[in-house]
């Protein structure tokens, strides 16, 4: 390991233990969940209600916490003497980074807007698409649900016509709404202070390519090393990229940061 690699190494360790706060937020029974009576949160969630907004904010960011805790695990090993164990994977730590990247951008782009219609208009939206995830699964596992597909997707469309959309267009805004993981992580990247659109949208392609184990991805992500050629194949030894890793998890970092920070402002009451 280099000086630039053990540089950037120390930097990613201390960069995780700024989490530790967060994460015992979300792994401890904190009741920072609970959000004050006559919060903006409280108005979205009785507008949304039994898909509240606060629940699925902090559901994402709860998700968010564990993949972030589950790469500080796989990086930290034994401490023997003055010396500690660090384990840095090609492909499996990005993984992780993808999922934290992607459930902190969710909370974020629900928490984001600052009107009421549109972050009850994004929890519906996303409860929208899951309730057609759930009926192919379900299908796969041969168990109907009690309701209908119809039925389940009629409720949230009322619901939004309840919530002050248009009833005649409240079904076709559920199933237009750009609730596509790149238009979620391009918001949350822009609602975020020091990152915006294209960084999070780079690191969260990049990390996506590694997971998909995308040969792009291999080669763009991950340190590499020809070891010989042979007419135009070149055999090429691939290394976790140390650097890579930090500047990912900086990325990750800062979207749930901002998701904590947004369910704050939006769970407090008005003065």
């Amino acid at each position: 390991m280099n000086t630039d690699e053990q540089r950037d190494l120390r930097r990613l360790l201390d960069h995780l233990e700024r989490l530790e706060p967060w994460q015992k937020l979300t792994g401890e029974d904190s009741g920072r969940w609970q959000i004050d009576p006559r919060s903006p949160l409280t108005g979205d969630d009785a507008k949304t209600h039994p898909f509240e907004v606060s629940h699925s904010a902090w559901h994402a960011l709860t998700v968010a916490m564990d993949h972030i805790g589950c790469l500080r695990s796989s990086l930290v090993g034994q401490l023997n003497g003055n010396r500690l164990e660090v384990r840095i994977h090609t492909h499996a730590q990005s993984s992780l980074l993808r999922g934290a990247v992607e459930n902190g951008a969710r909370a974020v782009w629900m928490l984001g807007p600052k009107d009421r219609l549109t972050r009850v208009t994004r929890r519906l939206a996303l409860q929208f698409k899951e309730t057609k995830d759930a009926e192919r699964l379900r299908e796969l596992l041969n168990k109907p649900a009690s309701k209908t597909l119809q039925e389940r997707q009629q409720r949230l469309v009322d619901l939004l016509a309840s919530a002050g959309h248009p009833a005649e267009e409240a079904a076709k805004t559920l199933k237009t709404v750009a609730a596509t993981y790149t238009a979620i992580v391009r918001e949350a990247g822009e609602l975020t202070p020091r990152l915006g659109s294209d960084v999070a949208h780079a690191v969260w392609s990049g990390c996506s390519a590694l997971a998909h184990g995308d040969t792009y991805g291999t080669l763009s992500m991950l340190d590499k090393e020809i070891v010989s050629r042979n007419d135009d194949i070149a055999l090429v030894r691939v290394t976790g990229s140390i650097s890579s890793l930090f500047w990912c998890t900086v990325a990750a970092t800062l979207v749930i940061e901002r998701g904590f920070q947004l369910y704050q402002e939006r769970g407090i009451s008005y003065r």
